[in-house]
């Protein structure tokens, strides 16, 4: 089955702790990429065993009164069934999950859930609003990464709907070298610049390391949108909000000849808004628009 590479973002409400970032000058030089960390390709990593359902429901679980496989294959779940896909070891490397699902009727909620297979409370990912027809939602992943887990499926109405479910996988590495610790990385084109845009909750990430050119003496993260960045280089840490009409720059100094450094941001999307993230790492310009203290 074809999977999407490039994340459609659809309407997850990812549900996270806060999350503080923080910097670190790698010692792994060698491993650094030259002048800024660059966003993707996207690579796809290790399928979910049977997560196509080639195999039919092998591996697959439910809870609740039915599921079955028709033709496509799709499984149709029940009224008040929670699905549970086969278990795998998410990659060290997974950032987005995607998932195809839809709801007949629509106007349900789906809670996805990570359950570790050594036991334990489910750990949530992502509630999102499935539309009628079965396409594919992406998830944030990050925070599961190296554990052995099972998605869980859990149509959340009043009225009790039935749940569509296509496939899930392969995990995706959408920006290769980065560390995403909370949130779902979205790489879009904007406003001039390509970027990272996050939508309805924060994105924890720390960048690849990069080395600046020799005649950098300042690096910069730019935001715009409404909502609010922290980030961090080496220890100092700058706040800044966004405007919905200019970028702001954070700005840092940098030293000549520092090689293997990465910067860490948290941004914090307003309710209902979206902000986005560029620039990262490149040298700042000479004057700023916005400046942030």
């Amino acid at each position: 089955m074809a999977m999407q590479s490039i994340p459609d973002p659809g309407k997850p409400v990812l549900r996270s702790g806060i999350a503080v970032a923080l910097i670190i000058a790698s010692p792994a030089l060698g491993a650094a990429q030259p002048v800024v960390p660059p966003l993707g390709p996207s690579t796809g990593l290790e399928p979910i065993p049977n997560g196509d359902l080639v195999a039919g429901l092998e591996g697959w679980g439910q809870v609740g009164p039915t599921m079955t496989l028709v033709g496509g294959p799709i499984i149709e779940a029940g009224d008040n069934t929670t699905v549970v896909g086969p278990a795998f070891t998410v990659p060290d490397m997974a950032q987005l999950l995607p998932i195809v699902i839809g709801v007949p009727g629509g106007y349900a909620l789906v809670d996805v859930r990570a359950r570790p297979v050594e036991g334990g409370a489910d750990i949530p990912l992502a509630t999102i609003v499935p539309s009628r027809a079965v396409r594919t939602w992406n998830v944030g992943i990050g925070a599961v990464r190296g554990r052995t887990v099972r998605i869980v499926l859990d149509p959340v109405s009043i009225l009790g709907r039935r749940l569509y479910v296509r496939g899930m996988g392969p995990p995706v590495e959408v920006l290769p070298g980065w560390v995403v610790v909370r949130g779902m990385p979205v790489v879009v084109s904007r406003w001039g610049k390509r970027g990272l845009d996050v939508a309805d909750t924060r994105m924890v990430a720390r960048t690849a390391p990069f080395t600046p050119s020799p005649r950098t003496r300042v690096v910069s993260i730019s935001v715009r949108g409404a909502g609010r960045v922290t980030a961090a280089l080496r220890g100092r840490s700058v706040r800044a909000s966004a405007t919905t009409g200019s970028w702001t720059t954070l700005r840092f100094p940098v030293r000549r000849g520092a090689r293997g450094l990465t910067i860490s941001f948290t941004a914090t999307p307003a309710p209902g808004q979206r902000l986005m993230v560029a620039g990262i790492g490149a040298p700042a310009p000479r004057r700023s628009p916005t400046a942030a203290r």
